[in-house]
C-alpha cells in the first residue's frame, strides 16, 4: 500500500473508532427491548396426545381422503414407547403431563429515522427434541403519512383478534389462545394463523370515539407440509372508545403441497373470519367465527368460540366454549368435530406477573379432533377428556 493511501486510510479508521461511542449512545436511545415469558404445565386423563406433532400421511379411499398412521411400519397403536407412533418428546399433552407451552419472547424495535422503524420478535419454545429459537416476525415499517404506513418482511397475519400477540401469555385471559380456532396443525381448522413473508399497507382514521383501520397484505406462508403462494388478503378493524372492537378478514392463496396430501396441490385456500371483543367495566368478552375452504370437502371447516368473564380486582374468571366442525358432504368416519369447554382463573399477584389455573373438558363428536389418533389402527381417546393447566406469565 502506498504512503498516500495510508495517509487517507488511517485518519478514516481513527475517525470511525472515535465516532463509535457517539453512534452507540445514539442507537441506545433509539432501540427499545421488551420481553415476555410463560411457564406452562398441562395434563389430561387420557394416554392419547392432544394437540401434538404428528406429520401423518393422508390416504385416498373410496369414501374420500382419510388420515394414515403416524408410523405406518409400527404395529397398531404405535411402537413401544410411543402412543400411535408419537413419542412424549414429539407429542402434545396427555396423562403424563407436559410443559410444551413454555416459551420466552424478546421484542427488539429500532427507530432508523423519522420515517423508518425496524420491529422484530424472537420466540424460544419447545420443539420435538429441545427448545428452539425462531424469528416470529421481523419487518421494516415505513411511515407514509400520519394515517398510513407500509411494512415489508416477515409479519403476523392480521387475522383473528389476538393472532398478532397470541404468544404473549400476559396479554391473554386464558393459558393459551382458544386451541380449536388458533391451532396450527393440519388436523385443525387450517385457519392458517401464522406469519407470512410479504408486504402490508396499513391505514387508520379516527372519527369521534371510533377508530377505523384496514390492512391489505400480499405474500406467501410456509406451513407444516404446505405453502400458500400468491397470498392476498384484507382486514378491517373498528374500535369504539378502546372498549369494544370488531374485526373482519378475508384472504386466499394457492396451495402447494408435498407428498402428504397431493390431492390439494393446485387448490385455493380461502379463509373468512369475523370477531368481536371488549372490555366494558369489569366485563371481558371475545367471540370469533371462521370459515375455511381448501378445494376438498374433507378440509372444509367452520370454527368458532365464545369467551366471557369478569374481573374481581386482581382476579379474572373466564368461561369459554370452542367448536370445530371439519368435513362437508363426506361420510361420518371422515368428519372431524370437537368441542372444548373451559373455566380459567387468572390472578395478577404482582406487577406484570399473572398466575393462571384452567380446567377444560374436551368432547370429540366425530373423528378425533386435535388428538393424534386419526388412523383406523390408532388408539382412540375417550369421547370426553379432562385437561388441567397451570401457567405463570410475566412481561419485562
Amino acid at each position: 500500500m502506498s504512503m498516500n493511501k495510508k495517509r487517507l486510510l488511517f485518519p478514516a479508521i481513527a475517525t470511525f473508532f472515535i465516532a463509535q461511542p457517539v453512534l452507540a449512545g445514539d442507537w441506545t436511545e433509539k432501540i427499545i427491548i421488551k420481553g415476555f415469558a410463560s411457564a406452562v404445565y398441562q395434563q389430561t386423563d387420557d394416554p392419547v396426545f392432544f394437540d401434538g406433532d404428528c406429520e401423518r400421511p393422508f390416504i385416498s379411499t373410496p369414501a374420500g381422503l382419510a388420515p394414515g398412521a403416524c408410523d405406518a411400519l409400527a404395529p397398531a397403536g404405535g411402537a413401544l414407547g410411543t402412543v400411535n407412533g408419537v413419542t412424549p418428546e414429539e407429542g402434545g399433552v396427555n396423562e403424563d403431563g407436559s410443559f410444551r407451552g413454555t416459551r420466552i419472547g424478546l421484542n427488539i424495535n429500532a427507530d432508523v429515522n423519522e420515517m423508518v422503524t425496524v420491529q422484530t420478535q424472537f420466540l424460544v419454545e419447545e420443539g420435538p427434541s429441545d427448545f428452539t429459537m425462531s424469528l416470529d416476525w421481523g419487518f421494516i415499517n415505513i411511515l407514509l403519512s400520519d394515517n398510513s404506513s407500509v411494512r415489508a418482511g416477515k409479519l403476523r397475519l392480521p387475522v383473528g383478534l389476538i393472532n398478532e400477540f397470541q404468544n404473549v401469555g400476559i396479554e391473554l385471559p386464558w393459558i393459551e389462545a382458544p386451541q380449536l380456532f388458533y391451532a396450527t396443525g393440519f388436523e385443525g381448522a387450517n385457519i392458517t394463523l401464522q406469519s407470512y413473508r410479504g408486504l402490508s399497507y396499513l391505514w387508520e382514521i379516527y372519527v369521534s370515539n371510533w377508530s377505523f383501520s384496514s390492512d391489505i397484505f400480499v405474500g406467501n406462508v410456509d406451513l407444516e407440509g404446505m405453502s400458500l403462494d400468491n397470498l392476498l388478503g384484507y382486514t378491517f378493524k373498528a374500535d369504539w372508545n378502546e372498549a369494544i372492537y370488531f374485526q373482519a378478514s378475508a384472504f386466499q392463496g394457492n396451495i402447494e403441497f408435498g407428498a402428504r396430501v397431493n390431492e390439494l396441490l393446485g387448490q385455493t385456500h380461502r379463509t373468512r373470519t369475523f370477531g368481536i371483543g371488549g372490555d366494558v367495566g369489569n366485563f371481558l368478552f371475545y367471540a370469533e367465527f371462521a370459515r375455511v375452504t381448501m378445494g376438498l370437502d374433507e378440509q372444509e371447516s367452520s370454527t368458532w368460540y365464545a369467551s366471557g368473564g369478569y374481573q374481581f380486582g386482581d382476579y379474572t374468571l373466564m368461561a369459554t366454549h370452542q367448536s370445530m366442525e371439519k368435513g362437508v358432504d363426506v361420510a361420518d368416519e371422515l368428519k372431524n368435530e370437537q368441542t372444548i369447554d373451559s373455566i380459567t382463573l387468572r390472578y395478577d399477584f404482582s406487577y406484570n406477573t399473572a398466575l393462571k389455573f384452567e380446567f377444560s373438558q374436551i368432547n370429540t363428536e366425530l373423528g378425533t379432533g386435535l388428538f393424534a389418533a386419526g388412523a383406523v389402527t390408532d388408539i382412540k381417546p375417550a369421547d370426553s377428556v379432562n385437561m388441567l393447566g397451570l401457567a405463570i406469565d410475566v412481561a419485562f
